[in-house]
């Protein structure tokens, strides 16, 4: 019982480390991939979409990372990070597509960028898993 206990939480620390590497290399190639180019100059566009290249490498990595993660966690944690998930991507979901048709009539005329749809989502994110949390102690 002992070992297989061990064995476990050996699992989770790896893949949570694995995903923490994955996360961070995602990030690194975004980061380079949007500011990167600026320094480049225009005339080199074999390397904007070298950079594009890795960022879709490393994020195909980090969902296979996150996939696995969340394999190795238990039953109740995972309910809290699925429920979590579906509460931002709902979010997500309506509320881009509730500000797309207010734009689109002119109801809305501040222009917000993608980065605010993954902020909203992100914070969903953040605080229904801080809720599952609560909720489920």
């Amino acid at each position: 019982m002992q070992d297989s206990k061990q064995t476990i939480n050996t699992r989770a620390k790896r893949n949570s480390f694995g995903l923490a590497i994955w996360t961070f290399a995602w990030l690194v190639t975004l980061a380079l991939t949007t500011f990167g180019p600026g320094f480049l100059g225009d005339s080199l566009q074999v390397a904007g979409w070298i950079l594009i290249a890795a960022n879709l490498i490393a994020g195909i990595g980090w969902i296979v990372a996150h996939a696995r993660y969340l394999r190795g966690r238990d039953e109740l944690q995972r309910k809290i990070i699925l429920d979590a998930i579906a509460v931002a991507l709902g979010a997500g979901l309506v509320g881009g597509f509730a500000y797309a048709a207010a734009h689109s009539i002119g109801l809305v005329t501040l222009d917000i960028g993608i980065a605010s749809l993954c902020s909203l989502m992100a914070i969903v994110y953040l605080v229904a898993t801080v809720v599952g949390s609560v909720r489920y102690r």
